[in-house]
């Protein structure tokens, strides 16, 4: 893993969120398992041990070209990942 690829994994579970909003609450989780860097979009309610969690509404925006539709934030996902250090691929 490096910090490319985690902002990319982090980038496509926002993007899932994205495609499928209508199945999620307003306050979902991007759930974050520092043991194998899996992601998932969780309840709020989850507090498991070795997770991380972020409100996934704090990754996207609205778009400006298409009003009315989300978008990934970019700065928002980077400034997540910078947050992990990756000492090898």
């Amino acid at each position: 893993m490096n910090t490319e690829e985690f902002t990319k994994r982090i980038r496509e579970a926002v993007e899932e969120y994205i495609d499928g909003e209508e199945s999620y609450s307003d306050d979902v989780q991007l759930e974050i398992d520092t043991t194998d860097w899996s992601m998932d979009i969780a309840d709020p309610e989850n507090d498991l041990p070795n997770c991380d969690y972020y409100p996934i509404m704090d990754l996207v925006k609205m778009s400006v070209d298409e009003p009315g539709k989300w978008i990934p934030d970019e700065s928002a996902i980077e400034s997540i990942a910078s947050e992990y250090v990756f000492t090898s691929d």
